[in-house]
């Protein structure tokens, strides 16, 4: 979530709110930008809250969609702790289509190679205060969603914001309004696919830990043979070193001699 005084927006898939990464905060120009990742295929939802006190001015919230301008919606005036949610797109006064991450078409039409928008890839949510006009056809804001990038474009988008399936809805207007003065806060997300960002270090990804080598010690005094035993127990300790000279080339063994103990040292360098 990205926070700005009194105000929060947010973007929600599946119900939960998205991460947010990177976040930059300029009070200068009153904008807070970050990013999120995306997945093709998604619908999501768009939310921006106030919490400021009570007033007498009209304040919306204003979503932009990759640089299109889509709709907005007022804040109630005396409630504080409001939500409003943007989740459709209008398509006419009986028809809205839901938001949805869509993939971005590749061409090697020489046209496009620089008619990419530099917002492609970018939610932005603007909130001001407003003066109300005439009532308007939902059907005159149509969202762009077919969008084209030439394969040798620079710019890493793979993503766009496209449409889902159409609903019916009853005949509904939309007024017209008009920002008075700057922005009161500008909430930009910029998306791309989980992958990219981690790749371009967005997202960190926890380095593998990694295993140390351990040593096996052998403790041989059991099978040790006592000095000073029976001669009748010679050939039988003969048998025993050849065993060991046996063992000891063919492991690469390191022998260690501490007093009293004999300890086999495997090593594995």
């Amino acid at each position: 979530m990205l926070k700005l005084q009194e105000y929060t927006a947010w973007i929600s898939v599946d119900g939960q709110p998205l991460d947010t990464y990177a976040v930059e905060t300029s009070l200068a120009t009153s904008e807070v930008t970050c990013w999120i990742p995306s997945e093709a295929g998604k619908e999501f939802s768009v939310h921006c809250q106030n919490t400021s006190a009570p007033g007498l001015d009209t304040i919306g919230a204003f979503v932009y969609i990759d640089g299109q301008g889509c709709h907005g919606n007022l804040f109630e005036r005396w409630n504080v702790n409001h939500t409003v949610k943007f989740s459709h797109a209008f398509v006419s006064d009986r028809i809205t289509k839901p938001f949805v991450f869509s993939t971005v078409r590749l061409t090697d039409e020489d046209e496009f190679a620089d008619a990419s928008s530099a917002d492609l890839g970018q939610i932005q949510v603007r909130v001001c205060k407003v003066a109300l006009g005439e009532y308007y056809d939902p059907a005159q804001n149509q969202l762009q969603t077919e969008h084209k990038v030439h394969e040798r474009s620079k710019k890493a988008v793979t993503h766009c914001v496209g449409l889902g399936r159409e609903t019916i809805i009853p005949q509904t207007m939309l007024r017209r309004s008009q920002c008075i003065g700057q922005p009161l806060a500008k909430f930009t997300f910029k998306y791309r696919d989980r992958n990219l960002l981690k790749a371009n270090g967005i997202i960190t990804v926890p380095a593998p830990l990694k295993r140390k080598a351990s040593q096996e010690i052998i403790d041989l005094t059991v099978n040790d043979v006592q000095a000073g035993g029976s001669r009748s127990n010679d050939p039988v300790r003969g048998e025993h070193n050849k065993t060991k000279e046996t063992e000891h080339r063919s492991k690469k063994v390191k022998q260690e001699q501490k007093p009293g103990v004999f300890v086999e040292v495997i090593d594995l360098t």
